[in-house]
């Protein structure tokens, strides 16, 4: 088998009230209370990529790509990133998905992470149709093929946090990961936040907090968790400190008694490889489109997983085709953390998956067991959400 094509289609989905909500979008420029929200103000629609990969035995693999600070793509940047990966590795198997990787890699030594994954992701749907399996399967197994959900909470009054987890607990969400404000309102502010939420959820529900690398250094971090969550253990803290900061990381995972989780500095095997075999963390939080797609987040997962540190599987920003394609990843890890971010769908209007996928009912979640993603995608719809521009 070989690759014949590979065409980038960018995206305007548009957004529902619940995304403005989560990423601040309907606040004008110079009113954030956090960094990235520079990226989302005033949007009209979410910029995604589709790409479709197509092979001389009629086999078509789809993807999606999401233009994110995190990744530092833009839409116009992975729509060129693709094209150029595409003639590079246009004629080869994609069951090759190594060598694959390895001429991308020499092409560009780091970074594209978005676009790679793009790649990786609608080769993998090729190699799962192609074997007549679901792409868990071709990652190692489905350890879990239906679980519950992590809530993603936007930043709101500390009233509201605790109401929203309130909500979500009673439609069957396991775990929250409610986002921070910083400094650029205050951590005692996000401490109220927390505490909230606490009171709203039983013990067994993790809350883990997502400062976006925004509380500072390691000792304010410290500082703040020893004053106001002494004896807390549901909680834990996600990349409070600049993702580059490994000894700031240690310094805090040593000081205070809950989890702290790698998540800005998980980007690539090298990094995954440093804080695994040193503990600098609790636990390691991977997203598709953040490592580069299955293939590389793979590994980074069975090394922490040897490391014995417990994997947390989140998001990347799309419709329910990445939703499906990060559950497929979910499925196939061993030390699972906690229960994964898979319903940023939710927040999009536009629903281009037509049939199959994952299959969501309240807080629970079932995987397909069709080839590949296991889906069936509308291209009259993407049609239309590519024409929007």
């Amino acid at each position: 088998m070989k690759i014949t094509s590979i065409t980038p289609i960018p995206v305007w989905m548009e957004p529902s009230e619940e995304y403005h909500k989560l990423f601040g979008s309907g606040k004008q420029s110079g009113t954030e209370v956090h960094a990235r929200e520079a990226w989302f103000a005033n949007i009209e629609y979410k910029e995604n990529i589709f790409v479709k990969i197509e092979t001389d035995e009629g086999i078509i693999g789809w993807s999606e790509a999401c233009a994110h600070p995190v990744t530092s793509e833009t839409q116009a940047s992975i729509v060129s990133a693709v094209e150029l990966f595409g003639s590079v590795i246009m004629g080869m198997d994609p069951f090759q998905i190594g060598a694959v990787h390895d001429k991308l890699d020499k092409l560009f030594l780091h970074g594209n992470n978005g676009a790679r994954s793009a790649i990786d992701i609608a080769l993998y749907d090729i190699m799962g149709k192609a074997t007549g399996q679901p792409i868990y399967n071709l990652l190692g197994g489905g350890f879990q093929t239906e679980f519950g959900l992590m809530g993603t909470m936007p930043r709101q009054s500390p009233e509201e946090s605790g109401e929203l987890a309130a909500e979500l607990i009673k439609i069957g969400y396991t775990c929250f990961e409610p986002k921070m404000t910083g400094h650029a309102e205050s951590l005692d502010a996000d401490a109220d936040r927390l505490e909230a939420i606490v009171e709203k959820v039983p013990q067994s529900a993790l809350i883990m907090a997502d400062p976006n690398t925004t509380w500072g250094t390691a000792k304010d971090t410290i500082e703040l968790m020893h004053r106001r969550f002494p004896n807390t253990p549901n909680v834990a803290v996600e990349q409070p400190i600049p993702y580059h900061d490994l000894k700031g990381l240690k310094q805090i995972s040593d000081a205070i008694p809950q989890m702290v989780i790698a998540d800005e500095a998980i980007y690539s095997l090298a990094m995954a490889l440093e804080i695994s075999n040193n503990h600098l963390a609790d636990m390691v939080s991977v997203k598709l489109g953040k490592c580069g797609g299955f293939y590389k987040a793979m590994q980074i997962i069975r090394v922490a997983e040897a490391a014995n540190l417990p994997v947390r599987i989140d998001w990347t920003q799309g419709s329910r085709l990445l939703d499906t394609a990060t559950g497929h990843m979910h499925a196939a890890v061993r030390l699972v953390a906690c229960d994964p971010g898979m319903d940023y769908h939710l927040r999009i209007k536009d629903e281009p998956v037509v049939d199959g996928g994952a299959q969501f009912d309240g807080g629970r979640c079932k995987m397909p067991d069709g080839p590949g993603l296991g889906l069936t995608l509308d291209e009259d719809l993407i049609k239309v959400m590519s024409e929007r521009r």
